[in-house]
């Protein structure tokens, strides 16, 4: 006889002897054909029974010398940790595959600023695909035209940022020689000569090292390039059918989810894109209203590379509290240093820098951004000095859209769970209830059907 044979008869005489166990046949002569399986009737039809962790005895030891805060503690403290090791694992898998997470995030945001437009396109009669690559390109072309003319600028003004310098330095020469140090000219320019000989001395010596830094450094630049190449490309890609299949590309991903979660995750998920759709048009309207206003007064006080400058402040709004404050510091430092009178209007640049920022905090956000998206300055900080340490400029860049949507998200599943007991509490079973919540209107910005469908 066959292995296999001689441990399914083994299973068979197992299965025999607990049918025919004394205990288990008095068990089923006390209940009726029709009764309930008794593991089963602590719970609901289809469910688990429940099963208590805790010891119900009082006079368990348990239950005596444990108390109650610190089992419930516990129980929390092992899921809690189970949790963090699993997101720990994902956040470690997707630090191996930054070359593909990264354009993906940049294409999630980029898409939502960009499929608004492609959607009222679509509603005017376009087709779906013409409309997504339309838009695509619009975009880009207008971005490209953008930084051309500001590097154009840069370059132009260089010249002139050089001469303020060489005459920010001769007038702080002249301060030394007639100010509260009272240094003649011979001085001054020993100091400068002996500045001279160290930077000298200091190149001789290390001329190898910085030789070999600089060929490491053009063979990374090398590697850059074709990573950047390699990125472009997939972030192109990617836009384009998270702007013309977007909602076709939640429905499958949620397709995979349990029945009884698909629904919701649908509705939350429509309403964190409407929730990061308003947050990228939002944070579009800040930064153009900074980089005009700041851009204004660079212009009026006649600080070199203005224009850079006032670049320099759109982009920067794209991070929250901190891109602007680094922004605005750069502005005031280069008025320090390039102009005559470099402490006159570096004050004037950092009050206006400082009053745009008040009417931003205190009046835009608030009146551009609703409930569902608005969110505290210690989260907005917290987030974006998370991001930064784990992925550098591109995580401060996408922290605080990541945090909106996981806002706008939770949410909306708090307010779908509700929907659907109301709905119950009406009369409705699990499938009506469920679409009735899924079709509720609330607040504008989590319509998860409606936001997904404009996805």
């Amino acid at each position: 006889m066959s292995r296999f044979r001689r441990t399914t008869a083994r299973a068979r005489q197992l299965w025999v002897g607990m049918r025919l166990n004394p205990v288990a046949e008095r068990a089923m002569a006390g209940r009726g054909p029709d009764d309930p399986d008794p593991a089963l009737a602590a719970g609901e039809a289809g469910d688990p029974p429940p099963v208590d962790d805790a010891p119900s005895d009082p006079e368990h030891p348990e239950r005596r010398y444990v108390p109650t805060g610190l089992v419930v503690g516990a129980a929390w403290s092992w899921r809690l940790l189970i949790i963090g090791s699993l997101l720990a694992v994902v956040l470690y898998l997707l630090s191996q595959v930054t070359m593909v997470v990264i354009p993906v995030v940049i294409s999630f945001l980029l898409a939502a600023m960009l499929q608004p437009v492609a959607a009222w396109l679509i509603r005017h009669g376009w087709n779906k695909s013409l409309a997504s690559i339309v838009v695509l390109i619009a975009g880009l072309a207008v971005v490209g035209a953008i930084i051309t003319f500001v590097i154009q600028q840069f370059i132009a003004g260089i010249p002139d940022f050089y001469q303020s310098i060489l005459t920010g330095l001769r007038d702080a020469q002249d301060w030394l020689e007639a100010g509260p140090w009272g240094l003649d000219g011979a001085q001054v320019a020993e100091i400068l000569a002996d500045i001279q000989v160290n930077i000298t001395d200091w190149y001789q010596v290390n001329q190898e090292t910085i030789v070999q830094t600089g060929l490491d450094v053009a063979g990374s630049t090398a590697s850059g390039l074709g990573n950047f190449v390699t990125g472009l490309f997939l972030v192109l890609f990617t836009t384009y059918f998270f702007i013309r299949d977007g909602r076709r590309i939640w429905t499958f991903l949620t397709g995979w989810l349990p029945r009884p979660a698909t629904e919701s995750m649908r509705y939350a998920g429509g309403a964190g894109w409407s929730t990061l759709v308003q947050y990228m048009r939002t944070i579009v309207v800040v930064a153009a209203v900074d980089a005009i206003f700041i851009g204004l007064g660079l212009w009026l006080l006649d600080i070199p590379l203005w224009l850079p400058l006032t670049t320099l402040v759109f982009l920067g709004a794209f991070i929250p509290i901190i891109g602007a404050t680094v922004s605005g510091a750069v502005a005031v430092v280069v008025a320090l240093v390039g102009t005559e009178n470099g402490l006159v209007n570096a004050l004037i640049v950092l009050g206006i820098v400082l009053a745009v920022q008040q009417l931003e905090s205190n009046l835009l956000q608030p009146f551009l951004m609703s409930r569902a998206v608005k969110l505290h300055p210690l989260a907005i900080v917290l987030a974006v000095t998370a991001g930064g340490f784990v992925w550098g400029i591109i995580g401060a860049l996408v922290a605080v859209p990541l945090l909106a949507i996981v806002n706008g998200t939770v949410r909306a599943l708090n307010r779908f769970k509700e929907a659907r007991r109301e709905a119950q509490a009406r009369g409705l079973g699990d499938g009506d209830a469920t679409i009735a919540a899924a079709n509720a209107n609330g607040d504008p910005i989590d319509g998860g059907r409606q936001a997904a469908r404009d996805k």
